[in-house]
C-alpha cells in the first residue's frame, strides 16, 4: 500500500512539475528586418516602437521597455531605410515631442503587423483603415532582391478604384481589395496604361512608355485623388538593386 501511495505521490509531483514548466513564459521570438515606407498622403509624427536591447532577453516586455523611432512618411516616394529588432507585432505609432528632453514619445498606435516570418527587405505602405477612422491599414511587400528583382514593375493600388491596364502585352487588373498583382518582367523600355473606373467608365490616367535599367525596379502606386471628383493619382517609383555582378564583386 506504501509504495502505491508513493508512487502516485510521484507521479503527482512529475505532472505538477510539467504543469509549472509549460506556464513558464517563453523567451519572445525576435524578428529582424529592413524596411522603407510609403504612404497615400505625408504623415506627419510618425514613428515606430523599437523593444531596447536590454530587454530584449525579458519574456513580457512592457511600454518602458520600448523606443519610440521616428519616421518621415510621404506620398512621394519611399523612405530612409530603417531596421527593426525585436519583437511582433511591429507597431506604428503616433507621436509628441518629449517635452524638456530630447526624442519623441508614443501618443497611440496607429497600426500593427503581427505576422511572423517577414522578409530581410519589406515596402511598407499606409493607407487609411476603411473600418477605424484614425487607424491605418499596414501592407507589407517583400522588397528583397528575390521578391521583386530588378526589371520589373510592381503595381500596389491604395486608391480604393478599380484601376487596370497593361504592362507592355500583360495586362492587370486591381480592385479596393485586391490591391497588388506580382511583379512583371520587362525590357528596357516598356509602355504602360493605367486606366480607372468612374462612374462606370474606364477613365485613361497613364499612357506612356518608362525605361526601366539592367540594376533598377519600378513601382506603380495608385494613390486616391486629391479632391472629390479629381483622378485617381499615378507615382512612378524607382530604385536600384544590386546586379549580379555587383554581388559577386562585394
Amino acid at each position: 500500500m506504501m509504495k502505491r501511495l508513493t508512487l502516485i505521490l510521484g507521479m503527482m509531483l512529475l505532472v505538477a512539475g510539467e504543469r509549472a514548466l509549460a506556464a513558464q513564459p517563453a523567451s519572445p521570438v525576435m524578428s529582424r528586418f529592413e524596411f522603407s515606407v510609403m504612404a497615400t498622403d505625408r504623415m506627419r509624427n510618425m514613428g515606430f516602437a523599437q523593444l531596447k536591447v536590454e530587454a530584449r532577453s525579458r519574456p513580457s516586455p512592457v511600454a518602458a521597455d520600448y523606443e519610440i523611432v521616428p519616421i518621415r512618411v510621404s506620398s512621394q516616394g519611399r523612405s530612409d531605410l530603417y531596421l527593426y529588432e525585436g519583437p511582433m507585432p511591429f507597431r506604428i505609432v503616433e507621436t509628441a515631442p518629449v517635452e524638456g528632453a530630447g526624442g519623441v514619445r508614443a501618443v497611440r498606435m496607429l497600426g500593427a503587423l503581427t505576422a511572423q516570418g517577414m522578409p530581410p527587405q519589406a515596402l511598407l505602405l499606409l493607407s487609411p483603415d476603411p473600418l477605424a477612422e484614425g487607424d491605418l491599414t499596414v501592407l507589407a511587400l517583400d522588397d528583397s532582391v528575390a521578391g521583386f528583382p530588378p526589371r520589373h514593375v510592381r503595381i500596389v493600388n491604395l486608391s480604393g478604384a478599380r484601376v487596370a491596364g497593361r504592362i507592355g502585352d500583360t495586362e492587370y487588373a486591381t480592385t479596393a481589395t485586391q490591391t497588388t498583382v506580382p511583379a512583371i518582367a520587362v525590357e528596357s523600355s516598356v509602355s504602360v496604361g493605367v486606366a480607372y473606373e468612374r462612374q462606370g467608365s474606364p477613365t485613361v490616367v497613364f499612357d506612356q512608355s518608362i525605361r526601366v535599367g539592367e540594376s533598377e525596379r519600378v513601382l506603380l502606386v495608385f494613390l486616391p485623388p486629391y479632391r472629390p471628383g479629381a483622378d485617381v493619382r499615378v507615382r512612378v517609383v524607382r530604385d536600384s538593386v544590386p546586379t549580379s555582378d555587383t554581388m559577386e564583386d562585394s
